[in-house]
């Protein structure tokens, strides 16, 4: 009954939880995508028998919740469905138990108006677990900490899962080491990436590809095998990033058909362009591009995928946008336009054929470099403790930062970004008992930026 009252302040939890409400029109759609698309290639429903549907990050509830009303299941199949075809995985455990709540009672209320017997049954598709973890060969979080769910856990890890849909989390890491908040380490699934959407790439720096949302995407792929249909709303920073140019080639070589509907809300751009992204469909849950991303794994068809790609279009507000999302009802009434990828990954923007024949800027990069020497420059980890234009002030900043780590060497140890700013390279030395110290007379000048001369503290 407490979880029951619960219920009618589940937004509220949701935000104290942390968790990113999705817009009930983008949940239908991304149902009745996932429905109609299994339905072209493989000639099933969601309703019918043998097709097991799971959401590996159902937070409250809101994708299983809305497969039970959309009617996508037959009433003939609820009770089948919901006993044994419907799965969902969930970490934080008061989400967890607000999703049982939303979903069982939601079951409730439908055999009711069916005139079925109304004895209230548990949800046993639900289990409490990290999705990630839960896949890795060495699992004792379910095997040791949550072994009530591990007999659910294996029976699902036996199954066929042909279907996969959710909201999955967006994180690539913390901000800073003053977090204490690193993302956690999935040896199994980071190597399939690494041998995936890292070994395609041509970018240097490739960390944002072990992002949550697109280990989300490489975990849903692995699970589904050879056949199956994964229907997701993500961050749609992979679709244009030169980081994720290996991904794109990566999900054109595994699936059969790729459909895509850009529905933008980019905060991170200025002028024109910002008012073009416009609203986000997230609210202020979301300042990253939003994008649905169906894909469909059918072994009947060869070759790359056949990329099916909408933009929503330019200076949409946030109800606009959902209003749109509503209207097409599902992937097949957006009207897109088929993509060719080039040779390079890309499949927005793409980059003209002449690009290598460019005179590259450092020499290091071809014979014809216009600059001979490159180098990245000081890199601090700290620029707004050792860069300014006051010499009082960094003075005050250094001799603050060196108390703090001296407080932590005692083992009084500070997260405060006020009093320091911890990085990998000042971990080692606390672990190592060093000591460091601040001399001001090693203050130096430096240009930080173009024409903007700075005192800079030397210290190593």
């Amino acid at each position: 009954e407490m979880l029951r009252s619960l219920v009618g302040s589940e937004m509220c939890i949701r935000d104290r939880l942390g968790i990113v409400y999705t817009p009930v029109e983008i949940v239908d759609f991304i149902l009745r995508s996932a429905d109609v698309v299994l339905r072209e290639h493989f000639g099933q429903t969601l309703s019918d028998e043998g097709v097991h549907i799971l959401d590996g990050f159902v937070g409250t509830g809101t994708f299983i919740v809305r497969l039970l009303q959309l009617g996508l299941i037959e009433p003939h199949d609820l009770a089948r469905k919901y006993a044994s075809e419907l799965h969902a995985n969930e970490i934080l455990l008061l989400a967890y138990y607000i999703a049982a709540v939303n979903i069982e009672t939601t079951y409730q209320d439908l055999r009711g108006s069916l005139e079925q017997p109304t004895d209230y049954e548990p949800f046993e598709g639900l289990i409490l677990t990290d999705t990630f973890q839960s896949w890795e060969n060495d699992d004792r979080l379910d095997t040791e900490v949550f072994v009530q769910n591990n007999e659910r856990l294996e029976k699902l890890k036996k199954l066929d899962i042909q279907v996969i849909v959710g909201n999955p989390p967006y994180s690539s890491g913390q901000d800073s080491a003053n977090d204490n908040n690193a993302n956690e380490k999935y040896p199994d699934l980071d190597a399939a990436i690494r041998d995936t959407y890292a070994a395609k790439s041509s970018a240097t720096n490739k960390n944002s590809l072990y992002d949550s949302y697109i280990r989300a995407i490489k975990w849903a792929s692995l699970r589904i095998k050879d056949r199956g249909v994964i229907a997701y709303v993500t961050n749609g920073g992979w679709l244009d990033s030169n980081t994720a140019d290996g991904m794109r080639k990566s999900l054109a070589e595994e699936f059969s058909d790729i459909y895509v509907y850009n529905l933008r809300g980019n905060a991170r751009t200025a002028g024109e362009q910002r008012k073009k992204e416009a609203g986000n469909v997230f609210a202020a849950g979301g300042r990253t591009t939003a994008a649905v991303l169906v894909v469909v794994k059918d072994p009947a068809k060869s070759g790359s995928a056949t990329i099916h790609y909408t933009d929503i279009g330019d200076y949409l507000t946030r109800e606009q946008k959902l209003a749109r999302v509503a209207k097409a009802v599902d992937v097949k009434g957006l009207g897109a336009v088929t993509i060719a990828p080039n040779a390079h990954g890309d499949w927005l923007n793409q980059r003209r054929d002449d690009f290598e024949a460019f005179l590259p800027l450092a020499a290091d990069q071809g014979p014809r470099g216009i600059f001979q020497v490159g180098r990245p420059g000081v890199q601090s980890n700290r620029d707004a403790w050792v860069y300014n234009a006051g010499r009082k002030r960094i003075a005050l900043a250094m001799r603050r930062a060196v108390q703090t780590y001296e407080e932590a060497l005692a083992g009084e140890r500070s997260y405060d970004p006020a009093r320091i700013k911890w990085s990998s390279s000042l971990e080692s030395r606390l672990a190592r008992g060093q000591r460091i110290g601040f001399d001001p007379g090693r203050l130096g000048h430096a240009m930080y930026r173009p024409f903007e001369k700075a005192n800079l503290a030397l210290h190593r």
